[in-house]
């Protein structure tokens, strides 16, 4: 088959049928359907975006936000990037910055966080977070208060502009995790491929003991390399995402689930600025391990609304034990520019 003509029937495959774009997998053998109650939608945090979130030690569920004033907008300036510990469950949340640095929105934005052994650790984009801006480090010892903020660029040996698009969450404090890893994933924005790597927790910053996804052998096991050049795409999508994914593990289902914006007919995914792209749909997917094999859960254009959306997080703490209930959050512009929350149902296959 000539490169033409490939490239020719994977366009086909991902524009439309009856005016919607295709997902990239086939349904979930598990999840049926998703069920969305619009009169729970909550809330918070005016003027601020991203918001992704990890459960940490003590109880709490962090976020880290960027370009706003947190939890409850102040007359204080606004900060390019901040932490907020959210106490309580859905509906009933309440938030209390306990960190902000940086003038406006051109300092850094958060990429992703991960709590355990009493430790926060944050990747962030140094810069403005929209083409070519690469992840940095940083470390809290103290619930968020104060930050160790890296000086370099994480995985130097990387293109410019792949960064950490998401952390796998497990339980309080990485409880119920499955092995000794962390499992994390990268990518390029906008573009349909992610990628993962695995790295002991101890390792988190050492950027060359991360151990790239590669294939899945003929048993079902995973096979690694400590060697870059040779990861394979651990998940792919033509309608590709912009900047983050959230990744948790459902333990009342027994399925890891990934959730992600993608584009849809008459998005523009190539506009610099995210407001042009007209970007508002979602799709999640499950799968019985962090590398897959995925399938779809629910994949919809203009999700609730047409508004712009680009982030979305279900937070482990506000999975039901049974695993079928969850909160989940999102962030936007200009309507959504804070972190906003519904309450979804999954209905299990029969």
């Amino acid at each position: 088959m000539s490169s033409f003509y490939f490239i020719f029937i994977c366009l086909i495959i991902s524009i439309q049928l009856n005016g919607q774009v295709l997902p990239p997998y086939p349904p979930s053998p598990v999840i049926d359907s998703v069920v969305w109650e619009e009169d729970s939608k909550i809330q918070f945090g005016p003027g601020s975006d991203q918001w992704p979130m990890t459960w940490a030690d003590d109880g709490q569920v962090y976020a880290s936000w960027g370009d706003g004033w947190g939890w409850t907008r102040g007359e204080e300036a606004k900060r390019s990037l901040g932490i907020t510990r959210i106490d309580g469950l859905p509906p009933d949340l309440d938030g209390k910055d306990v960190f902000g640095i940086g003038p406006g929105q051109n300092f850094g934005k958060p990429d992703a966080l991960i709590a355990f052994d009493k430790k926060m650790f944050m990747f962030w984009t140094n810069g403005d977070s929209k083409y070519e801006n690469d992840s940095y480090t940083a470390v809290s010892l103290d619930s968020g208060k104060t930050w160790k903020l890296g000086q370099e660029r994480f995985l130097n040996y990387a293109p410019a502009g792949f960064r950490v698009r998401g952390i796998l969450q497990y339980g309080k404090g990485y409880e119920g995790a499955k092995d000794e890893y962390l499992y994390i994933y990268f990518g390029l924005n906008r573009h349909p491929d992610i990628y993962l790597a695995r790295v002991k927790k101890e390792d988190i910053f050492n950027e060359r003991a991360y151990e790239w996804f590669v294939y899945i052998d003929e048993n079902g096991n995973p096979y690694w390399t400590l060697d870059f050049s040779r990861k394979a795409t651990v998940f792919h999508d033509n309608n590709a995402y912009l900047w983050h994914l959230s990744i948790c593990y459902n333990p009342g289902l027994d399925r890891y689930l990934l959730s992600k914006p993608h584009f849809s007919t008459g998005d523009h995914r190539d506009e610099v600025q995210a407001p042009n792209t007209h970007i508002s749909s979602f799709g999640i997917f499950d799968g019985p391990t962090p590398w897959g094999p995925w399938t779809t859960v629910y994949y919809q254009e203009d999700f609730i609304d047409d508004l712009l959306k680009f982030n979305y997080i279900i937070p482990t703490k506000y999975l039901s034990e049974n695993g079928r209930e969850f909160w989940l959050g999102w962030s936007g512009w200009p309507e959504y520019d804070n972190i906003n929350f519904i309450k979804g149902k999954f209905y299990l296959k029969k």
